[in-house]
């Protein structure tokens, strides 16, 4: 027959045992939560990369996948975590760059059409006239450098995002992530945008030479 001591000891053991299946149950379903929670962030995320590489304007994007990026928490997964936000992070940065070649596209054009208009006021040439045409002249060049700075960097983040992927794909499967084909796409109209700028950006300095 057991001791009163061995008993106690037995029933500890047991409690010991019972509280660490029952710890680990819940470390377990707190994991699967959170896996859920970032992959449905995820989703979100390839869903709104979608329509910003697919929209003939850029779509505001970048709150929303910012607010993607402080979701995709995942403590019981941090691979899955890290994979995860490289990927939200590289999403975000397509629509900020997207957004911002956008609005120096038409600053750009603007420009140009100012320079063009006023070149052809040359016959009035005088001190102030001068003065104005170095001031536009600037401003097209001005304008043209960042607009050729955000698409160099729209296209390198679209040449590095493939790593991002695979990455994450380990964990959530390639289907759930942006498309190949249309990321590939996204990446030859910047290097077309860009191509197209530098012309632009040429033509109105010949202009200056007439």
């Amino acid at each position: 027959m057991l001791k009163r001591s061995q008993v106690i000891a037995i029933v500890v053991v047991l409690a010991g045992v019972v509280a660490g299946l029952a710890y680990m149950t819940y470390v377990a379903g707190q994991k699967r939560s959170q896996q859920r929670q970032v992959q449905e962030v995820v989703r979100d995320t390839t869903d709104r990369l979608r329509q910003v590489l697919s929209a003939k304007t850029a779509p505001d994007m970048v709150a929303a996948l910012d607010a993607n990026v402080k979701a995709a928490r995942a403590p019981r997964d941090p691979r899955l975590a890290d994979a995860a936000e490289q990927y939200i992070v590289g999403a975000r940065e397509v629509a900020r760059r997207r957004t911002e070649i956008e609005k120096l596209t038409r600053q750009a054009a603007t420009s140009r059409q100012a320079l063009a208009g006023h070149m052809a006021r040359a016959a009035s040439r005088n001190d102030a006239w001068m003065r104005d045409a170095v001031a536009i002249k600037k401003r097209v060049e001005d304008d043209h450098f960042h607009l050729g700075l955000a698409l160099k960097a729209l296209d390198e983040i679209l040449y590095t995002m493939p790593e991002a992927e695979k990455a994450l794909a380990a964990h959530v499967g390639r289907d759930m992530l942006i498309e190949a084909t249309l990321r590939e796409s996204a990446r030859k109209q910047a290097q077309d945008e860009m191509r197209r700028a530098a012309d632009d950006l040429e033509r109105a300095r010949r202009i200056q030479l007439r």
